[in-house]
């Protein structure tokens, strides 16, 4: 059966990018997106989406296109997605949601949205990340003792630092080492300091179009291993929403993640 998607935020870099990759997916179909008020201005799906899809239309209103849609799909911002989750779960949608950038309270605020409708939250969409989220514990309890470092690289439009996928992998490792991340990280450096024992470091950097880098670095005086990850484009973030999609729709209402996907 295919998955009917509204994607709020179409006319973003994201939005964009998921229409896309929509047309050449036989798992989904795109009933529509949304624009910002006063966006609109008369233009056209195709125009905003810069792709042509039969049928689907274009509203600067969520309600408005929910009947004909089974997920709605938000990578847009903290406000807009805590109120695209307010609409879509009062409609009994489910969601697909990479906003990144969201504080503890606002995801709170999504779980419990999850009382009512199944939602899938990621702050990256790749399946390698999730992947590489996942094989990360393994390394670190071989490499106990050694000292972490994560490197994370984005275009010079991202806002948040660091990365929620910085963030994905340190979470990673610090709880397969029984840790807590505020205790252990330390988020750039600067000034004169030892390092402390069992710190993660994490640091990032904006420049250019950069799509998204992440190198994690396990080392001792004696040698040093690196992992790295590299999207080459934003299309492997909407390749992994449409899979996300697609799986949220046969879930129950719950709070889910990749991981609960690739699994």
């Amino acid at each position: 059966m295919t998955t009917r998607l509204c994607i709020v935020g179409l006319g973003g870099r994201m939005g964009r990018e998921i229409a896309a990759a929509a047309v050449a997916d036989s798992r989904v179909s795109v009933a529509g997106g949304t624009v910002r008020a006063g966006a609109l201005a008369g233009r056209s799906f195709a125009q905003v989406a810069g792709v042509s899809i039969g049928g689907a239309r274009v509203s600067e209103s969520l309600a408005e296109l929910l009947p004909d849609a089974d997920v709605v799909v938000d990578f847009t911002n903290p406000v807009t997605t805590l109120d695209t989750a307010r609409v879509a779960s009062e409609a009994g949608r489910a969601l697909v949601i990479g906003t990144t950038g969201m504080t503890g309270d606002q995801i709170d605020a999504l779980r419990a949205r999850a009382e009512r409708v199944p939602i899938l939250y990621g702050r990256n969409m790749s399946v390698g990340v999730n992947a590489l989220a996942q094989f990360l514990p393994i390394l670190a309890r071989a490499l106990a003792g050694y000292d972490v470092e994560i490197i994370e690289a984005h275009h010079r439009f991202k806002k948040d630092a660091p990365s929620g996928t910085a963030l994905i992998l340190a979470e990673a490792i610090v709880a397969a080492l029984g840790k807590n991340l505020a205790d252990v990280a330390t988020y750039g450096r600067e000034g004169i300091s030892p390092r402390r024992e069992g710190e993660i470091g994490i640091h990032a950097i904006r420049a250019g179009g950069n799509a998204g880098e992440h190198t994690v670095i396990f080392a001792d005086e004696g040698e040093e291993i690196r992992v790295s990850h590299r999207a080459n484009s934003r299309r492997t973030f909407a390749l992994g929403a449409l899979r996300a999609a697609a799986w949220i729709a046969q879930q129950p209402p719950g709070f889910h993640s990749m991981a609960d996907l690739l699994h």
